[in-house]
């Protein structure tokens, strides 16, 4: 949640601090995600893991209530980012497993998932002036809480299990292709670290209203949905790759423009680039895996996209923009844009090899 970093702020954490805390959560899904993802791909599982891990997710969020230093924040971010780290990639792949019948498009279904978000960050910008930031914890606590409700009506979508002999992690972490997609994911959406660890405290430094940051938000995930509606044509004509270079690119352009304190309306037109730099990396991201892994392996292609991108690229970038934002302010968003060039070159590699089949 964008408003996270305000809550740690009010508990007295600094920039350097705030970027470890978020980073944290994160970090899990590099080394957890893959783990019970390869699980779950063994056991043929996923709604029951998924309500597992929920479970597990809420009981460690509560703990927050009781922490007031660094390392009591930090040790229970450990053990919340552990229990929260596949969740993401098995409600992504139970999604893209319910429509590989072609009748359903992933992004139809995902836009839910942004419209929620949305309704959210816009709406909470209001409940949040001139209230206690306290807040803050308990919606997101019983925001996990009706997650576990809603999972409990979720089909019971599995896959074929693989028992002992599969060994998903290794095949995919051993294919060509499959690596240079990872750094792809890993460059576009690391540089996503300091809006997404930073930019609510920066635009309050700057005196916006939270109603108005949580415009600010909710524009750019609104930006996303209209793609989600219209992005299976375009991945259909362009391709999954092609999808992700305009993802990187967007993110180049993007972060300059913020790195300069934009005035309002260059802010908000600058906002709705959030359509490319993560709605097109996501969508191309399930195109790639979609087309290219087969279904035994699916989940945990999924995890290890979620390990990359929001793992090992927004994890460990988080670790370092606090530092860089306490010296450069707003400033700071220039360093994001070397990962947007990185990601566009390494996605014109993977255009060359999108075409490669991943063998089960």
């Amino acid at each position: 949640m964008p408003y996270w970093p305000v809550w740690l702020q009010a508990r007295g954490m600094m920039g350097v601090e705030i970027g470890i805390l978020t980073a944290i959560p994160v970090l899990g899904k590099v080394v957890f995600s893959p783990l019970f993802a390869s699980l779950g791909d063994k056991l043929g599982e996923r709604k029951r893991l998924m309500l597992l891990f929920l479970a597990s997710s809420f009981f460690c969020f509560a703990l927050f209530f009781v922490a007031h230093n660094f390392y009591a924040l930090f040790i229970i971010s450990l053990l919340y980012g552990i229990s929260w780290a596949p969740l993401m990639s098995f409600g992504d792949n139970v999604t893209l497993l319910a429509t590989r019948g072609g009748n359903i498009q992933y992004g139809r279904l995902r836009l839910w998932g942004s419209i929620s978000f949305i309704v959210m960050s816009f709406g909470f910008g209001f409940v949040l002036e001139g209230r206690d930031v306290g807040i803050i914890y308990w919606t997101i606590l019983g925001a996990i809480a009706l997650t576990f409700i809603a999972t409990l009506g979720l089909p019971d979508v599995r896959a074929m299990p693989l028992g002992r002999a599969g060994r998903p992690v290794r095949t995919l972490l051993k294919d060509r292709t499959f690596q240079i997609f990872m750094a792809t994911v890993a460059c576009i959406h690391g540089s996503h670290a300091l809006y997404y660890g930073f930019a609510t405290l920066h635009w309050r430094a700057q005196d916006y209203s939270d109603a108005f940051i949580g415009f600010l938000w909710a524009e750019g995930v609104v930006a996303e949905v209209i793609f989600f509606i219209f992005g299976g044509r375009i991945g259909n004509r362009f391709g999954a790759a092609s999808l992700l270079i305009f993802a990187a690119i967007a993110c180049v352009v993007r972060w300059s423009v913020l790195a300069n304190d934009p005035d309002v309306i260059v802010l908000c037109l600058a906002q709705t680039l959030h359509a490319l730099t993560f709605g097109a990396m996501h969508l191309g991201a399930m195109n790639f895996i979609s087309r290219t892994v087969s279904v035994d392996f699916s989940a945990t292609a999924q995890s290890l996209y979620g390990a990359s991108a929001f793992g090992v690229g927004a994890g460990i970038s988080l670790l370092f923009v606090g530092y860089f934002y306490e010296l450069f302010s707003g400033g700071a968003f220039f360093i994001m844009t070397l990962l947007g060039i990185f990601g566009t070159l390494a996605g014109l590699v993977l255009r060359q090899r999108e075409k490669c089949h991943i063998p089960a």
